[in-house]
């Protein structure tokens, strides 16, 4: 998996129901696609994924992210909703961190579970014995 690819998955997310607040069913186009990868390809947005956020991970965006800055869960699940808008909107923000969501609102929680519900999907295991983990930790 490399990064065009990364980026052309998480186009899938539906935006129409994130801004709605349906952010798990936001994903779910994106949950079925990955699942049709080879495991070492999900294992690999996973890790992209981590990359992406880590990256948004500072005080200079947590500072501009509103209520969702104030604590570790709402500033992880602010960067999610960046990462959930897609590439030129991550650039964005990630080139200005004024752009980052103040809005409790601009969450994407789920996208952190993208990967383990599709390894679980494409292999047939229970998604609970996920236990891979990303070079980055995005926490």
């Amino acid at each position: 998996m490399d990064h065009r690819t990364f980026w052309r998955l998480i186009s899938k997310i539906d935006r129409g129901a994130l801004r709605d607040g349906d952010e798990q069913g936001a994903v779910e186009a994106l949950v079925e696609a990955l699942a049709e990868y080879h495991e070492v390809d999900i294992k690999n947005f996973e890790d992209i994924l981590a990359q992406c956020l880590y990256d948004l991970d500072g005080q200079e965006y947590a500072d501009q992210a509103g209520e969702s800055g104030r604590s570790g869960d709402g500033f992880l699940y602010a960067r999610c909703f960046v990462v959930a808008q897609g590439k030129k909107h991550y650039d964005s923000v990630k080139a200005d961190p004024t752009k980052m969501p103040t809005s409790l609102d601009e969450w994407c929680e789920p996208l952190l579970y993208v990967a383990q519900q599709a390894w679980a999907a494409a292999t047939g295991n229970d998604g609970e014995a996920w236990d891979y983990h990303a070079p980055v930790s995005y926490e």
